[in-house]
């Protein structure tokens, strides 16, 4: 499944059901291409049941199902898709290795090459990210150039981050099923995917990890940061990326983030960050309570869906709760 990278906006819920075989391979060649299924262990009234939300690059989805279904991924995956299992198991063979993960564990998909999985009697949830969300992530907290990134395993570092992306699956998925007024907010779901690419990262080995990244021999001059700070400051209220950010800049996203190290002392995205606090800081200060304004809607409206992170970072920036600002 493809999905728009920049295209971030109310995510899209869908839910489907089946009662037959047919139908519920229908509906999963629907959502995976190139795919061949195959059901084993039907017995008594066979049910199929899926809950999807869209959001941008991603993709969530919960999956039900009392039989076994095997699928064959004849076509290398372009999506990275990340497997949590809350019950049943699910076999992965690829030709060189079988993968067994059951209840309370995580896989990621294997990529570039054809494999099958067979999940048995299972309850799952998985995430289908789009690879240039991730790779553009890598780029902007290590540097890597995008050509060197790639994923080097399938399973976690450790039980530990294996949990940790657990929960990151469950968080995500429960945040865009949620109240639709924070997800009004294109910062808020573009905060949330930017969560999520963090967490692959970190979860699932991958060469940014482990390589030694080298900055610009030659130092860039002023004009590429100028143009970077002048395109943040006019896009800060819009789901803007490190790759458009140095699109705007006329560099690459690597030099343009050793360059903001140089003469900023700071990252791109940490700069967009830092700006769109003091926008809030505004918001606040020139809001009137009374008309019922509220530091959720302002926090919302800035890319936090959750007001304790908002007033967590508020606080340290501006010395003052949120609160505070609205009703000085």
């Amino acid at each position: 499944m493809q999905h728009g990278a920049d295209a971030v906006g109310q995510p899209i819920r869908r839910r489907y059901e089946a009662r037959e075989v047919s139908g519920a391979h229908d509906v999963i060649s629907q959502e995976c291409a190139g795919i061949e299924l195959r059901s084993h262990n039907v017995t008594g009234q066979f049910t199929y049941q899926q809950e999807s939300v869209e959001a941008g690059p991603v993709l969530v989805s919960r999956v039900r199902c009392g039989a076994d279904i095997e699928g064959h991924f004849f076509e290398p995956l372009t999506d990275l898709i990340f497997l949590s299992v809350l019950q049943g198991q699910v076999d992965t063979r690829d030709g060189r290795d079988e993968t067994r993960t059951g209840r309370g564990e995580v896989l990621l998909n294997p990529t570039g090459r054809p494999f099958t999985n067979i999940c048995r009697d299972f309850d799952i949830y998985s995430v289908n990210l789009d690879l240039r969300t991730v790779t553009e992530a890598a780029t902007e907290r290590t540097g890597i150039d995008p050509v060197d990134f790639r994923f080097e395993a399938i399973t976690p570092v450790s039980r530990e981050m294996g949990q940790f992306w657990h929960s990151t699956t469950l968080h995500l998925y429960d945040l865009l099923n949620g109240p639709s007024e924070p997800l009004r907010s294109p910062l808020v779901v573009g905060a949330a995917i930017d969560q999520v690419a963090s967490a692959a990262l970190a979860v699932f080995a991958n060469s940014a990890m482990t390589m030694s990244h080298r900055v610009e021999a030659v130092p860039l001059p002023a004009g590429p940061v100028r143009r970077a700070v002048s395109f943040i400051e006019t896009h800060s209220d819009e789901a803007i990326t490190a790759a458009q950010i140095a699109e705007a800049a006329r560099v690459t996203p690597r030099a343009l983030r050793a360059a903001f190290r140089r003469q900023l002392g700071t990252t791109p995205m940490a700069y967009l960050r830092r700006t769109r606090l003091h926008r809030a800081h505004q918001d606040l200060l020139g809001a009137d309570p009374t008309q019922g304004t509220t530091v959720a809607e302002i926090a919302h409206r800035w890319g936090y869906p959750h007001t304790g992170r908002f007033a967590a970072d508020y606080r340290a920036a501006h010395g003052q709760s949120p609160s505070d600002s609205l009703h000085s």
